[in-house]
């Protein structure tokens, strides 16, 4: 795994698409597009990313930056505690992309990938939205401690997301 601040759009893209071929007709893939959400993740002040590479082929990735002061991460974040959304400066690192593909997900890269992202970080917090249909990751996340904290659609006709929080470091949960 390699914690790095560059990365290939072009091949992440192709790899999410592997990931996500049987939902690759579903508005959340579809709008914005997979490179337009990589390059505003990638162009964000503090991007960081880790990535797996198996026989030289990339394997899965974990992208995210700090949410700025301003940030709408949160906007029309439902049943949640008001408090939740407010960000300050080195509150809140987000994944913004964490993805694995399919015949790696039984190797256990994809909790190692997010753990080796989040070790160094210096946020507070760390949070993520998963689509509430994707049990396997909501539970994978909830073992390493992150609450769930109100539900959201990112964007109009997406599916509703789950907001995952959890406090930083996780250093202590490998």
């Amino acid at each position: 795994m390699t914690l790095t601040t560059t990365v290939d759009i072009a091949e992440l893209s192709r790899v999410y698409r592997d990931v996500h071929a049987a939902d690759l007709h579903l508005v959340d893939h579809k709008d914005p597009t997979v490179e337009q959400r990589l390059a505003w993740t990638v162009d964000a002040p503090g991007f960081t990313a880790t990535v797996a590479h198996v026989d030289g082929k990339l394997a899965g990735a974990v992208l995210g930056c700090p949410l700025p002061t301003e940030t709408l991460w949160w906007r029309d974040l439902a049943d949640a505690d008001p408090a939740v959304a407010r960000e300050w400066a080195g509150r809140t690192f987000a994944i913004c992309e964490a993805f694995v593909l399919p015949e790696h997900r039984r190797q256990r890269l994809g909790v190692p990938l997010i753990l080796d992202l989040l070790t160094s970080r210096p946020e507070e917090r760390v949070t993520m939205a998963v689509a509430e249909t994707n049990t396997r990751v909501w539970r994978a996340l909830g073992a390493l401690g992150f609450a769930h904290v109100g539900d959201l659609v990112p964007f109009p006709g997406w599916r509703p997301h789950r907001m995952l929080v959890c406090p930083l470091p996780l250093a202590s949960r490998r």
